[in-house]
């Protein structure tokens, strides 16, 4: 059967006006939307219109789990007599909800994971957050009661429920159903619980749920367009080299529309790098299964170099939280552990340097993944109210770790008469490769997933390693001076 309308993005080979492409679209009896400064547009029209311009044929199909979706029968054809304004067509295809990557189970209260990390001395100056908006980019809903009761763990004069403001609205919650953002908002609440916080439901028709790649564009643009210098926290991903679901052009307008963000608006962004120790495409029926080599990749948004991809590890306290050591989080045995690895699409950042990158596991000098790390272990993670859930874990919570830290830092640093850190990969290298006053990172020297080591520097199972929140506010604020 035929779908009735279509939406989908074209790469631009520029951010001009395609005002050739604008003309095409018009004669097509189709509706194009750009933006000024932007390098993409999306097209919206009948499946007829778009069979005969494109050259394609759009169809409803039933896979072998029962579901049911459309497709282009083949990829489209560059538009002809377009002035030479595009540079490639994303895939035609309907939106496939991303995987959430989160791990229930027991661990760390609010002011152990503070001490853990260092970030206690900005607590204790009242840094919590203040001015700082957080957005984070959803599949599923989240509990108002969870956020409730899990409040009453913060300490005293904290404990106020967060204020979340929706858009697209709050799916309903299953009974007896935990969430995967139940745990973001916790998680970035209870390390700055005076921040503003921003819930996008990307499954929302208001986003045009059609292709994976325009969902994300429209949510990136809605939130580049309400929440200038904001937080991004995506806590959800999916197989960079899938061809069902994008394609070059696709993943090139996504990481376009976020680093435009980060150069105009200051937005600092950071995604999970995944749960499954690198066999991140794996299929979704693959439990139980010997991995194949198919099955390894690396997760889009975090493989985006203009994203801070976020990996896990498995933390080490004492009794009240002080730092012990860390480890990669790997559990092959349950499929479970950190995302890692190189991209299929893009090449090595110029800020992409230093000890452990490139070499030996990276040859071709492309995008290695993640860039940072924290707690993902359900051993170790924190404690969470989702659904009598007691703990979160999977690099699901190491992502909303780095997001709420990451507004305590914004809001030390403009207090000092600096500024927030915007795109924070750059700031990140450099302070790994120069000599700071105070050391960064926790390195992560020991395990791996399965594919690739921890070591000195920089690997693909940790990145540069998880943050010691004091000691990176107060180098990030002298790089200012």
């Amino acid at each position: 059967t035929r779908v009735s309308e279509i939406t989908f993005p074209m790469l631009l080979r520029s951010d001009a006006r395609p005002s050739c492409l604008e003309a095409w679209a018009r004669q097509a009896g189709m509706i194009l939307r750009w933006s000024p400064g932007q390098q993409w547009v999306m097209i919206t029209g009948a499946p007829g219109r778009i069979d005969r311009s494109l050259g394609v044929t759009v169809n409803r199909y039933r896979g072998a789990d029962g579901s049911v979706f459309f497709s282009e029968n083949h990829p489209a054809a560059t538009p002809a007599n377009v002035c030479d304004e595009v540079a490639g067509v994303g895939v035609i295809r309907s939106f496939e909800r991303p995987h959430n990557y989160d791990v229930p189970g027991s661990g760390l209260l609010p002011q152990q994971l503070l001490n853990a990390y260092d970030a206690t001395p900005l607590a204790n100056q009242g840094v919590e957050g203040q001015g700082q908006t957080v957005v984070f980019f959803e599949t599923d809903g989240f509990s108002t009661k969870d956020l409730q009761s899990f409040s009453r763990l913060l300490p005293a004069g904290s404990q106020s429920a967060p204020n979340v403001q929706v858009v697209g609205g709050n799916p309903n919650l299953a009974p007896g159903q935990g969430s995967e953002s139940t745990m973001d908002i916790e998680a970035v609440h209870e390390i700055a619980p005076a921040a503003k916080l921003v819930y996008i439901n990307l499954t929302s028709s208001q986003f045009n749920a059609n292709s994976d790649a325009g969902v994300f564009l429209n949510a990136f643009q809605l939130a580049n367009k309400n929440w200038k210098g904001a937080i991004w926290n995506i806590s959800l991903g999916l197989c960079e080299s899938d061809p069902m679901l994008w394609n070059s052009s696709d993943l090139k307008m996504m990481d376009d529309a976020i680093s435009t963000d980060e150069t105009t608006n200051n937005n600092t962004v950071f995604s999970a790098s995944g749960d499954s120790g690198g066999l991140d495409c794996a299929p979704d029926n693959a439990g139980g299964q010997v991995p194949e080599s198919s099955w390894q990749g690396v997760s889009v948004p975090a493989s985006l170099p203009s994203v801070t991809g976020v990996g896990g590890t498995s933390l080490s306290t004492t009794a009240n939280g002080g730092y012990v050591g860390e480890t990669t989080w790997s559990e092959p045995l349950l499929s479970q552990g950190t995302g890692g690895g190189v991209s299929s699409t893009f090449p090595q950042p110029s800020w992409q340097t230093g000890s452990g990158t490139g070499g030996q596991y990276d040859p071709n000098r492309l995008r290695q993944v993640p860039d940072v790390a924290a707690d993902a272990d359900l051993n170790t993670g924190t404690v969470v109210v989702n659904n009598g859930q007691p703990v979160g874990g999977g690099t699901s919570l190491a992502t909303p770790i780095w997001a709420g830290f990451t507004s305590l830092i914004d809001q030390y640093l403009t207090s000092h008469g600096g500024h927030p850190v915007g795109f924070f990969n750059p700031l990140l290298y450099s302070l790994a490769n120069g000599t700071p006053s105070y050391p960064p990172f926790h390195d992560i020297t020991v395990g791996a997933n399965d594919f690739y080591p921890a070591g000195p520097g920089y690997d693909m199972t940790t990145g540069l390693g998880s943050p010691n929140v004091w000691n990176l506010a107060r180098d990030l604020a002298a790089a200012g001076d």
